[in-house]
């Protein structure tokens, strides 16, 4: 990753995250707060185990990111809702539109949540679309996704977590969580971690 332009932990407006061999990513923006004043999407790193920032990646003309997945090399892919886009980072900061368009699916690749709809989409490294699934509730946001294939999804416009197993059709395991958003899983305690947008708070759902 390029050097950081910037050394200290601000946050002006966080969304999506993603924890990779010990650094926290973050998406977050720059600017925007003056009238006229652009603004422009980065993604921040921080140090897991002391809290230290690593550095900020910007990402010019991505619009406000959403959600965030890191591969193990350090490529990030970021979705930028309203826009049907998903971004792509290299690690050496070079920055593209990865897919756009019509909605996409999954295969253990590059998986995408909609939130006007209940499809989930898997993608191939090189943007071919392998398979789309459906969630039990529209408006979806959070995705945690299992090393058998199990996906997880968050409705922030419904409140529900729906799991779709593998050629299984979905079920609901969660509701009435207010703006259930992008979600992370705790290992040690087996459950699901959810922002609660307007709440100020998380909702732990226990994995059944």
């Amino acid at each position: 990753m390029p050097p950081a332009t910037s050394t200290h932990p601000r946050l002006n407006e966080p969304y999506g995250s993603d924890i990779v061999a010990g650094v926290l990513y973050l998406a977050d923006r720059d600017g925007g707060g003056a009238q006229n004043e652009p603004g422009v999407s980065v993604v921040r790193r921080f140090d897991m185990k002391t809290g230290a920032p690593l550095g900020d990646v910007p990402v010019p003309g991505a619009g406000m990111l959403n959600d965030i997945a890191v591969a193990a090399d350090g490529t990030i892919y970021a979705t930028v809702p309203g826009a049907g886009q998903v971004w792509r980072v290299r690690p050496n900061g070079e920055a593209s539109i990865f897919v756009q368009g019509a909605p996409l699916d999954p295969e253990g690749q590059i998986v995408v949540v909609n939130t006007n709809s209940d499809a989930v989409f898997t993608f191939s490294r090189e943007a071919a679309l392998l398979r789309t699934e459906h969630t039990v509730q529209s408006g979806n946001d959070g995705l945690v996704i299992f090393a058998d294939g199990t996906k997880y999804v968050s409705s922030v416009r419904n409140g529900g977590v729906s799991r779709i197993r593998p050629g299984q059709p979905a079920e609901l395991i969660a509701q009435n969580i207010p703006q259930a958003a992008s979600m992370c899983y705790d290992a040690g305690a087996n459950q699901l971690a959810i922002p609660m947008n307007a709440n100020n708070g998380i909702a732990l759902v226990e994995i059944p």
